[in-house]
């Protein structure tokens, strides 16, 4: 049981790794407005909504459908964050920074949850999230005086947010099936991203973007959003099966695989993407990998 559920967190990692790269690409290729960005995955996220109908139950509680409602609104507004972050910065840092969130975890889980961990774990979980901060931080690998990456205070507030929701995700899983929680958290997402029209100027936008995307772009979204909510899929079912906090710790691995898969592109197809592979650069990651294996290796073991 303990392997399984960190096989399905891990899995949604690496699929969640994948869609950070797409992400990046379509933000720097061909939607670069993160607002526009967000309303245009609702309509590629509605098919996959309705793939999921025959393997849920659409009854529950109403007030527990309506709480997954609003998660789903709140997340979908908000991540909008995420892509601003992925305008500014590198895919390979960004993703490092959503990362501080199993501490934000740690603390509401234990306050609302009364989650208790073991030393080692707590030992564990410290050094994914301390790797994220090494890769983020621009000084060390650059021979500057220290700074911070500029998306860290936006990536900061999502962190609050994302972990908010892993609580309340597990305190909900005790009284639903997690596929049927995915489902109306989905719902959700499709309903509140709408909401951002209410940007100015954000609907034109939309409208001009859509009519001049090739065919392509709107598969690969589609494939995107396969892989990112199957990667929920994997990782609510791993949450129903063990400590929040615990699972919440597994996704700092993307920092790893993000970087490996930037770094192939990159070097192959440095035109997809722009990801920084210089030599200090590539020492100061390797430093975080090893934070993230060995943190990885304490909270399994």
């Amino acid at each position: 049981m303990q392997l399984e559920w960190f096989i399905f967190a891990f899995t949604a990692s690496t699929f969640w790794s994948v869609v950070v790269i797409v992400d990046k690409f379509i933000l720097t290729h061909h939607i670069r407005d993160a607002v526009t960005y967000q309303v245009f995955l609702a309509v590629v996220m509605l098919p996959y909504s309705l793939m999921l109908l025959p393997f849920v139950s659409l009854s529950g509680p109403p007030a527990l459908i309506m709480l997954t409602l609003l998660l789903g609104i709140i997340l979908g507004i908000v991540f909008v964050l995420y892509n601003k972050a992925l305008v500014i910065e590198e895919a390979s840092r960004v993703t490092p920074l959503l990362f501080i969130s199993p501490l934000f975890v740690l603390i509401l889980s234990f306050l609302f949850i009364g989650e208790e961990l073991s030393l080692r774990r707590y030992a564990g979980i410290m050094l994914m999230i301390l790797s994220a901060i090494t890769v983020s931080l621009r000084g060390i690998e650059r021979g500057r005086s220290l700074s911070v990456s500029p998306a860290l205070l936006i990536i900061l507030f999502l962190d609050v947010i994302t972990a908010g929701k892993d609580v309340i995700s597990k305190l909900m899983l005790y009284h639903m099936d997690y596929r049927s929680y995915l489902f109306w958290f989905i719902l959700g997402n499709i309903i509140g991203r709408p909401l951002l029209l209410l940007v100015p100027h954000s609907g034109e936008n939309l409208l001009s973007i859509m009519r001049s995307l090739p065919l392509k772009i709107y598969l690969l979204s589609f494939i995107n959003t396969v892989l990112a909510w199957t990667g929920y899929i994997l990782y609510f079912k791993a949450i129903s099966m063990t400590y929040v906090s615990l699972v919440s710790a597994i996704p700092a691995s993307q920092p790893f695989l993000v970087f490996v898969f930037a770094t192939i592109l990159g070097a192959f197809y440095p035109e997809l993407i722009n990801e920084d592979i210089n030599r200090s650069t590539m020492v100061s990651k390797g430093i975080a990998v090893i934070c993230i294996l060995a943190g990885a290796y304490l909270i399994i073991s």
